[in-house]
């Protein structure tokens, strides 16, 4: 299913995150399929709850990254980086993992595996050099993306995801208007070891599932560049997502029933 210039109207509530982080853009993730959208009483393109709830242990689901404005005038963007963690580990911020499985076995929870970018959009407005276009700018990536440690500098224990740099093509910029927001990429995630009744993200040594920000314009830094000349869109913080798997309806009957026989044998003592 490609994305073809989907758009989703913007709340106006999220000018007060724009003014908090100084940031013309804003980076969130979205209810990507309408099984995980419905599960969670939400519709496709609607963001994340803080606690979502995901399939047990083996299923899938996928979030969709959306950049959306924070500011009441239009704006033209050329590109910028995106990092999407799922896990944390002892690494560094300079140097990429071999593969999606090196990544994953690095991870100190091993609740979640992510997939690279897909669905990318296409047929967006925008500029093609100084020529307007409506419909042929297209989200691509520059190059392949890679699983890695959020940037910075040292060894540390620090979030670990999917990072690409992206443009909208050479010498090309995506119109972005105000009070829109643009569905960019989708991510499928697994479910590896998030168990019945566990929520993911709730601990302060967990992750969750996260987009990525840091301080500066390193290529690792989740923001778009902007012509003209403006604040980059990187988020003032990293934005997390809990994620939970609730207990099945014969978990909960069994588990009732053996607080009314609890109850009983109180009663009877």
């Amino acid at each position: 299913m490609k994305l073809n210039s989907r758009t989703l109207a913007f709340a106006l509530a999220f000018g007060a995150v724009a003014a908090a982080n100084a940031a013309d853009v804003r980076f969130y993730l979205g209810y990507g399929n309408a099984a995980f959208a419905a599960a969670n009483g939400a519709v496709v393109g609607q963001e994340l709850n803080a606690k979502s709830i995901v399939p047990s242990v083996g299923g899938t689901f996928t979030v969709s990254l959306f950049a959306a404005s924070t500011i009441t005038t239009d704006a033209k963007y050329g590109g910028g980086a995106m990092f999407i963690g799922f896990d944390s580990a002892s690494t560094n911020g300079t140097s990429n993992y071999a593969s999606a499985a090196a990544a994953e076995a690095a991870g100190t929870s091993k609740k979640l595996k992510l997939s690279t970018p897909g669905n990318l959009a296409t047929g967006l407005a925008g500029f093609v050099g100084s020529t307007q276009d409506a419909g042929l700018v297209d989200f691509t990536l520059q190059g392949a993306a890679a699983y890695a440690g959020r940037f910075g500098s040292g060894t540390s224990v620090r979030p670990i995801g999917v990072w690409s740099a992206f443009q909208f093509g050479t010498s090309n910029t995506v119109a972005l208007g105000a009070g829109v927001a643009l569905r960019l990429a989708d991510f499928t995630v697994t479910n590896a070891g998030i168990a019945q009744g566990e929520t993911f993200g709730d601990d302060s040594g967990e992750n969750g599932l996260s987009i990525e920000s840091v301080a500066n314009s390193t290529s690792r830094a989740t923001f778009f560049t902007t012509t003209p000349d403006r604040t980059k869109g990187n988020p003032g913080q990293s934005v997390r997502y809990q994620l939970q798997v609730v207990p099945e309806p014969a978990t909960m009957i069994a588990l009732a029933t053996g607080l009314v026989a609890v109850a009983r044998r109180r009663r009877s003592k």
